[in-house]
């Protein structure tokens, strides 16, 4: 009798814990790749204001879905309504689906702001070749309008996992 009681205290105990863990750390929502670990999101205008202190830091970032790829669902373009992140997914070890744009998302991963030699390359690319015939070739014309109003920097990150809201 008594094992049989600690037995149910056991399992409620575990499910309680469980919930409380996947709601605080990994928040609610669709998850993709890993997921989201760490606590704390900061917005997209944070990235960009901070972006000094952040290169190459694993960071938790949030805002809304605004643009995908098309063709396999391998990066995403996150805004804040200003600000414009593009986001690859590490390794293409997820995608999403075309459902995702317009939707807020969590999403961590590396931060990288990179110079770039032709800011304008990623459009001849895509006209040249299609799906992926180069690195960022199918980005949208969203993205290169970003890239032009940063001159020659790109402002990346490569996500291990990420929350629909």
């Amino acid at each position: 009798m008594f094992k049989e009681r600690m037995i149910v205290v056991l399992a409620i105990l575990s499910i309680g814990l469980m919930a409380c863990s996947s709601d605080t750390v990994k928040g609610s929502g669709e998850q993709y790749g890993h997921g989201v670990t760490l606590d704390k999101a900061i917005p997209i205008s944070e990235v960009f204001t901070q972006m000094n202190d952040l290169n190459g830091q694993v960071v938790r970032v949030s805002g809304t879905v605004n643009d995908l790829c098309k063709h396999k669902g391998c990066w995403m373009q996150v805004t804040d309504g200003e600000n414009v992140l593009t986001v690859r997914f590490k390794d293409e070890a997820f995608i999403l689906p075309a459902s995702a744009a317009g939707r807020n998302v969590d999403f961590e991963g590396l931060l990288i702001a990179e110079k770039i030699s032709n800011p304008l390359g990623s459009r001849s690319a895509c006209a040249e070749g299609g799906e992926h015939s180069g690195e960022g070739a199918c980005e949208s014309e969203r993205a290169e309008a970003t890239i032009l109003k940063v001159a020659d920097m790109r402002y990346t990150m490569v996500s291990t996992g990420l929350v629909l809201l």
